[in-house]
């Protein structure tokens, strides 16, 4: 539940999660792999609203990436995380 980047000042928290690990439909099936990685990645993905919610209620914003568009495309996640500071730099 903690982000691997965080922008202090801009209340920004940034997370790349593991497409199955993180249950991305397109890289975790329920099922194919195992009751102990069900409930496993089930509670990952619990934990993981969990945090957004947490963290919103304190202020902070959060952007979520897959790792596999990470390394598909660094300078596009990079980007997102440039777009939304400016946009969070904006709101005060």
């Amino acid at each position: 539940g903690r982000p691997d980047i965080a922008f202090g000042p801009a209340r920004l928290a940034v997370f790349v999660d593991g497409a199955f690990w993180h249950g991305h439909p397109s890289k975790y099936k329920a099922g194919q792999s195992g009751e102990f990685w069900d409930r496993k990645i089930s509670e990952n993905v619990a934990r993981d609203r969990r945090t957004n919610t947490e963290l919103a209620a304190i202020g902070w914003a959060v952007i979520r990436l897959w790792d596999y568009e990470v390394l598909a495309d660094p300078l596009g996640g990079a980007n997102r995380v440039k777009e939304r500071l400016r946009e969070l730099g904006e709101s005060k």
